[in-house]
C-alpha cells in the first residue's frame, strides 16, 4: 500500500506500518519533529502547510492510505474546545474537501476521545458518508493491548469498501513499568524533594515493583507542567518524571527507533506527548485488509 501521512509528528504511523507499506510522503509542520523523523525513516518528509497543497498534489501521490492526525486542542477537556471554529482545525477543514475530491481508498484518523462528539467529527462523517465510504470509530488504549500505559484516543477508520472485523483484544500476561525503565537514568530527573512535598497528593505516582501500575497519559507538557501531564516513577531516591526514551518505549516504538542524542529533554517531552501509540495503531489498521497481516516480530510486545 501507498500511504501518505499527514500531521506525521515523529512517525508514530510510520513505525507502526514498518515493512507492510511504504510511505510515499509524510507532512508536518514542525521541523523539530520532522528532523527525528527523517532521523529513523527513509523516505520523503515535508514541512508543508495541508492548506497550501492542492488537489492535483494529492492525486499525484495516488496514496492507498490517508493518515492524519489533526491537532487536538481544539477539542481537549483541557483546552477552550472551540471545535472547527479554533485556527488550529482550519487545515482539517481543508483536508476534508481534498478527501471529497481524491477520494483516497482508505481514510484513518486518530484523536482525543472529546472528538467523537465535535462538529469536526460531524463533518467528517458527514462527507465520508456522501463519498460512499464505509466508517467504523472506536475509542481503544493501549492498555487493553499489554501496555503499561494509559492513552486512550478516538480513532476512525474508513473505505471505499469493505473492512475488516478488529482483533480480538489480547489477554494473558501483561508488559509491566520495570519492562521500559532506563538501566542507567540521568540524574536530571528526579524531582527537588521540596516540590515532591508540595505536589504530594496531585502527583501520580507509580511504583515500578508493582506488576498491574500503569502510566498516566504523557502529555505535551510533561517537564513544564508538574501535575496532570504524566506519572512519576517512585524509587528510592525519591520520586522522578520518566524520561524521552522510557516514554517512547512505552508508546511502543520499536527497539530500532532512537531520538537524537542532542536533543534537550525540555524538547523531547512535547514531541513524544504529541505522538501516538504504535501499538494502538497497528490495531486500527488491521481493518484494511492488506494491513491485516501480522507485523514484523518484535514490533508489538504481546500478540
Amino acid at each position: 500500500m501507498r500511504v501518505l501521512e499527514l500531521y506525521c509528528g515523529i512517525g508514530g504511523c510510520a513505525a507502526a506500518l514498518e515493512g507492510a507499506a511504504d510511505v510515499v510522503l509524510a507532512v508536518d509542520t514542525s521541523r523539530r519533529a520532522l528532523a527525528v523523523y527523517a532521523r529513523n525513516f527513509a523516505h520523503p518528509a515535508a514541512a508543508r502547510s495541508l492548506e497550501g497543497m492542492p488537489a492535483s498534489e494529492f492525486q499525484r501521490l495516488a496514496a492507498d492510505l490517508w493518515w492524519m492526525s489533526p491537532p487536538c486542542q481544539p477539542y481537549t477537556s483541557r483546552g477552550l474546545r472551540r471545535d472547527l471554529d479554533d485556527p488550529r482545525a482550519a487545515s482539517f477543514l481543508v483536508l476534508l474537501e481534498r478527501l471529497a475530491e481524491v477520494r483516497p481508498p482508505y481514510l484513518a484518523l486518530e484523536n482525543v476521545p472529546a472528538f467523537a462528539d465535535s462538529r469536526a467529527c460531524a463533518r467528517l462523517l458527514d462527507v465520508l458518508a456522501r463519498c460512499g465510504y464505509e466508517a467504523r470509530t472506536l475509542l481503544l488504549c493501549p492498555s487493553e493491548l499489554g501496555m503499561a500505559n494509559l492513552r486512550q484516543r478516538f480513532y476512525l477508520v474508513a473505505g471505499l469498501g469493505p473492512l475488516l472485523p478488529w482483533p480480538a483484544l489480547p489477554g494473558g500476561a501483561r508488559l509491566r513499568i520495570a519492562d521500559f525503565l532506563d538501566p542507567r537514568p540521568s540524574p536530571s530527573l528526579w524531582l527537588a524533594p521540596d516540590i515532591a512535598r508540595r505536589y504530594e497528593h496531585a502527583l501520580d505516582r507509580v511504583d515500578p515493583a508493582d506488576p498491574l501500575a500503569r502510566t498516566s497519559c504523557f502529555t505535551a507538557s510533561y517537564g513544564r507542567a508538574i501535575v496532570r501531564s504524566g506519572s512519576y516513577l517512585i524509587t528510592p531516591r525519591g520520586l522522578r518524571r520518566f524520561s524521552p526514551d522510557e516514554i517512547l518505549r512505552l508508546l511502543g516504538f520499536p527497539s530500532w527507533y532512537t531520538l537524537p542524542p542532542d536533543l534537550s529533554h525540555d524538547h523531547a517531552w512535547p514531541l513524544l506527548g504529541n505522538s501516538l501509540s504504535v501499538p494502538a495503531v497497528r490495531h486500527v489498521l488491521a481493518a484494511i485488509l492488506a494491513l491485516a497481516a501480522p507485523g514484523p516480530p518484535g514490533l508489538l510486545p504481546l500478540t
